[in-house]
């Protein structure tokens, strides 16, 4: 018989708490890279846009004390805000520099945006990869989950990425309902990649294979534990903005670690107790 929801989450629960240092450890690293990498690219991005701005005649400086003035109600910051956009933008000749400007802007970033959006994925990959490690095997330490864990990011990409194309490759002619009937049936492939030292292609299939008849398990466990999470991240989000934003954006990343690896860790736990039944035909 298939655990029930219940069961699970007690018992991903139980294993996230025995390796919680292991787990805690990675999150911290890899949480903090990306922290401090997205921490980078937004005082880069602000400090272009200070020069941009800047040079069209825009007090950067002074619209960002109108900002906190409004967020604290202040009404008649709002009446200056409004005063200055429209004395600013009020001829075509203006919208048409402000237009330019900022697409100079963006285009002056886009290579440092994509170098830093590319090592962030990276590092999120084996982030996912450290992780799975960990949920798979509870005795794996530190250091032998961190070396394992590059070695997986190429074949778990290419599992992703064969996922995607059989979920989502579909929506424009049916629909997002393939994401939806498709996506739970693989839910087992990254078990098979890492554990069986199965290819991709053939993770992939026998995923769907095994999960035949326990689609609905999956679908409604998954939702279940998503908006758990998701409400999670909103309290988490909650409470670390109040030690400040610059302190909160370095540690929400290290939280939504956290969530991850109990997200894997549910997700393994379900992906075993539906391999270990018969399959239902």
């Amino acid at each position: 018989m298939v655990a029930p929801l219940g069961t699970l989450l007690g018992d991903s629960w139980s294993s996230f708490r025995r390796v919680f240092v292991t787990l805690l450890v990675g999150a911290v690293v890899f949480g903090l890279l990306l922290g401090v990498g997205q921490s980078l690219v937004g005082q880069r991005v602000a400090q272009q846009a200070d020069s941009t701005l800047g040079g069209l005649g825009i007090d950067m400086q002074q619209m960002q004390d109108l900002q906190q003035r409004m967020q604290a109600g202040d009404e008649a910051a709002f009446n200056e805000f409004a005063g200055a956009m429209q004395q600013f933008g009020g001829s075509e000749e203006q919208q048409e520099m402000l237009t330019g400007a900022i697409f100079s802007m963006y285009k002056k970033l886009l290579p440092m945006m994509g170098v830093s959006m590319l090592l962030m994925c990276v590092i999120s990959l084996i982030a996912s990869a450290y992780f799975l490690l960990i949920a798979l095997n509870e005795k794996v330490t530190f250091q032998e989950a961190l070396a394992g864990a590059p070695r997986l990011i190429i074949p778990l990409f290419l599992l992703s990425l064969w996922i995607f194309l059989r979920t989502f490759m579909w929506i424009p002619f049916i629909g997002i309902i393939t994401v939806i009937i498709l996506g739970p049936r693989f839910a087992l492939s990254p078990v098979l990649l890492v554990r069986d030292h199965k290819g991709v292609l053939e993770s992939a299939k026998l995923s769907y294979e095994k999960t035949k008849g326990f689609w609905g398990k999956i679908l409604g466990n998954m939702i279940v534990v998503s908006i758990v999470l998701f409400i999670a991240q909103l309290l988490a989000g909650f409470v670390l903005s109040l030690l400040g934003m610059r302190i909160a954006g370095l540690l929400l990343p290290v939280a939504q670690m956290l969530m991850t690896a109990f997200i894997t860790i549910f997700i393994v736990k379900l992906a075993l107790t539906v391999e270990q039944n018969p399959r239902r035909v």
